[in-house]
């Protein structure tokens, strides 16, 4: 077999990823003979017509039958690294290119590291062309993969303007049945594996926090250098006019109290809540998807299989044990570090300390009356001042450590586990 890639160069960036993908399933199997008929190219040119000049491909794989005095199929791959949804103009420049080499039967395989928006989909199952969405040869899944079902054979199909089969012949055939068969097991393999990580990027608090300032700078720089608060109205204005997201309601009978539509571009707000002090945390927990999961690529039936975090009095945390979770928290924390930035959220406790003449810093709760009537009162005027639910205020001081608890009658893990519909969704 003939390669022009060096296989040393092969490093972490996304497009080595992706040809690791293509290399192991073509150099790693056992192919014998039929190994001298293939050729791999990495950034190589074919000429156009239309244009007059070379168009440079990600990665193409030729097929040449025996005897064949040029290849009569060929494999195109382009390979893209985004940080959002995949743009429609990406998947039709892609198209386009492919139909410009002509001559030959072509099977597109377009490898991204993040979802299609829902043009690029309808595009790419239209034309007939392949999507695989991953990581790394380890990590990754068939997305689009449109087969004739008169065929008994698995195979990936040709792109629709280019396939002339008069061109294919017993040989070139056998060739193609077996490098389909070889693509599609790999990854079919792959897919079943129970490490796929569902392009959850494992952000830590830290990660967040500073997703979050960026925003809120955006939002309204007042908010984290006069520590100010967030109003639902500035973030919906936010939400709907700089970054073309529509907010819309979701009717009373619904048991959801929000939701995020990525690929539509909305976020379902209940009704119910509309002008509430729930309103606030809801929002951004549904823009925390937005923001933070763009490239998600976990369907809903199985997202919804997975069961709900449970809070853990013994660690005093929810525990991650599935996407579900790492997902959800995300959502949670991007939602309490916008809504509740730290140092507002700090200064203002500070100010109603001073108000309610009790010292700086940990809030000491124990069962004493007066003790519980302080802290009572304090989480009041918080949750008034943010806007947010008295237990949202609960579980931001909790999780910044500035709560004593030497309760017996009922901890704060107790209350929050209690009332956490407050704050997950």
């Amino acid at each position: 077999m003939t390669t022009k890639v060096n296989t040393t160069e092969i490093g972490d960036n996304f497009e080595s990823k992706s040809l690791n993908i293509i290399k192991k399933v073509i150099e790693e199997e056992q192919l014998g003979h039929l190994a001298k008929h293939l050729k791999i190219f990495s950034k190589k040119r074919y000429y156009s017509n239309l244009r007059k000049k070379n168009i440079k491909f990600d990665l193409t794989i030729e097929v040449w039958p025996p005897g064949a005095n040029r290849y009569v199929i060929i494999y195109i791959i382009e390979c893209k690294d985004y940080d959002k949804r995949v743009p429609v103009d990406d998947i039709e420049e892609f198209h386009h290119k492919i139909q410009q080499v002509s001559g030959v039967n072509v099977k597109g395989i377009f490898i991204s590291n993040s979802p299609l928006q829902e043009g690029g989909f309808n595009i790419a199952e239209s034309v007939g062309m392949m999507v695989i969405q991953g990581e790394s040869s380890d990590d990754f899944k068939i997305v689009l993969h449109k087969t004739n079902r008169n065929r008994k054979s698995n195979k990936i199909p040709f792109i629709n303007e280019t396939l002339d089969i008069g061109l294919i012949d017993a040989g070139s055939e056998q060739i193609e049945k077996l490098v389909d068969k070889k693509i599609l097991g790999i990854l079919y393999e792959n897919l079943s594996k129970s490490h796929v990580s569902y392009n959850i990027d494992k952000l830590s608090k830290k990660d967040i926090e500073q997703i979050v300032n960026k925003e809120l700078n955006k939002v309204n720089p007042k908010i984290l250098s006069e520590a100010k608060s967030l109003s639902s109205k500035s973030l919906i204005n936010y939400v709907q006019d700089e970054l073309n997201i529509r907010v819309i309601d979701i009717e009373f009978q619904s048991n959801l109290l929000g939701t995020s539509d990525i690929r539509n571009s909305n976020i379902g707000l209940n009704k119910t809540i509309k002008g509430t002090n729930r309103e606030l945390f809801i929002l951004a927990h549904e823009l925390g998807h937005f923001i933070l999961h763009q490239k998600l690529s976990i369907g809903q039936t199985t997202y919804d299989a997975f069961e709900d975090s449970e809070y853990n009095f013994r660690t005093d945390k929810y525990d991650l044990t599935n996407p579900k979770h790492w997902i959800e928290w995300q959502a949670n924390y991007f939602a309490s570090s916008l809504v509740l930035p730290k140092v507002p959220f700090l200064a203002r406790v500070y100010r109603y300390q001073d108000i309610l003449n009790k010292s700086r810093g940990k809030i000491y709760l124990d069962d004493q009356y007066q003790n519980r009537k302080d802290f009572s009162e304090l989480i009041k005027r918080l949750s008034y001042f943010f806007n947010v639910s008295k237990t949202t205020v609960i579980y931001k001081l909790n999780e910044m450590g500035l709560i004593n608890d030497q309760s017996r009658l009922k901890p704060i893990g107790q209350i929050i586990s209690e009332y956490k519909l407050d704050l997950f969704t």
